[in-house]
C-alpha cells in the first residue's frame, strides 16, 4: 500500500514534470524523457525484474525504429503497457481503450504520449481510431496491440479480435509475435496487489502479411506464434 501511495504521488509529478516540458520539447518527447524512468523506479520499488528475450534477432530497421512495426501478444496484467513502455527500445505508440482516457494523470499522459484511444463500443468510432493508426504505421510508427481485447484471468491465450490485422493487411507491416511471462503473477486481473518478480517480453520471428491469403490466415498464425513464445521454457 505505501509503494502505491508513493507511486501514485510519483506519477502526479511525473505529469506535471511532463506538461512542463511540453512547449519545450513537444508532447510526445517530453513523455520518452520522462515516463520510462519513472516507469522503471517504480517496478524496482515492487520488486519487478524487466526482462528482454529475442530482441537482437530482429531486423535492424524495426530495433532502430526506422521501420514500422506492428507489436501484438497475450496480455495478462494491468502493469503491461508500462512495463513494455520501459523495455522496448523502438518507442511504439500503443492502441488503448477509450474509458482510459477518462483516469486522473493516467489518462493525461497517454493523451500526451499521443496513443491510439480506441471505442470497443462505437464501430465507426472503433474504425476511425484504426485508420489513424494505420496512418502512423505508414508514417513509420511502431504500435503496440493486444489483440485478445482483455487481460486473461489464468494466463491461457484468448481468441484474437480480428480489427488489428485489418490494420496489418492495410499497411503491409511486419507483424511482431510477443509472449510476456510473468505478468500474471505480478498483477493477477482483478487485484491490487503487486507481487515481484521476474517479468520476462519475449519476442519472435515477424511475419509479412503479404504472405498470407487474407486476414485470417495472418490472424492464425500470430495466435500460433505468440501461443508458442508463451510455451517456451529457459534451460
Amino acid at each position: 500500500m505505501l509503494i502505491w501511495i508513493l507511486g501514485g504521488l510519483a506519477l502526479a509529478l511525473a505529469v506535471s514534470l511532463c506538461f512542463l516540458l511540453t512547449p519545450f520539447m513537444g508532447g510526445r518527447r517530453a513523455f520518452w524523457l520522462v515516463a520510462p524512468r519513472y516507469i522503471r523506479l517504480t517496478a524496482w520499488a515492487f520488486g519487478i525484474r524487466r526482462e528482454m528475450e529475442g530482441w537482437g534477432a530482429l531486423p535492424e530497421g524495426i530495433r532502430n525504429g526506422s521501420q514500422a512495426a506492428l507489436f501484438i501478444g497475450n496480455h495478462a496484467s494491468l502493469f503491461d503497457p508500462p512495463l513494455m513502455i520501459s523495455t522496448l527500445p523502438c518507442r511504439p505508440v500503443f492502441i488503448a481503450k477509450r474509458e482510459l482516457a477518462r483516469v486522473p494523470f493516467l489518462g493525461w499522459v497517454i493523451w500526451l504520449a499521443d496513443f491510439i484511444f480506441i471505442d470497443r463500443d462505437q464501430r465507426g468510432a472503433a474504425k476511425h481510431s484504426l485508420d489513424k493508426a494505420a496512418d502512423r504505421i505508414r508514417a513509420g510508427q511502431s504500435v503496440v496491440a493486444f489483440p485478445e481485447g482483455t487481460r486473461s484471468r489464468d494466463g491461457k491465450l484468448l481468441p484474437f479480435k480480428k480489427g488489428v490485422f485489418n490494420l496489418a493487411f492495410a499497411t503491409e507491416a511486419p507483424v511482431v509475435p510477443f509472449a510476456i511471462e510473468g505478468g500474471l503473477g505480478i498483477l493477477p486481473k482483478d487485484t491490487w496487489q503487486v507481487r515481484g518478480g521476474p517479468y520476462r517480453i519475449r519476442v519472435g520471428v515477424p511475419l509479412n502479411p503479404a504472405q498470407y491469403p487474407d486476414r485470417d490466415a495472418l490472424l492464425k498464425a500470430a495466435e500460433e506464434a505468440v501461443r508458442g513464445l508463451m510455451t517456451v521454457r529457459r534451460p
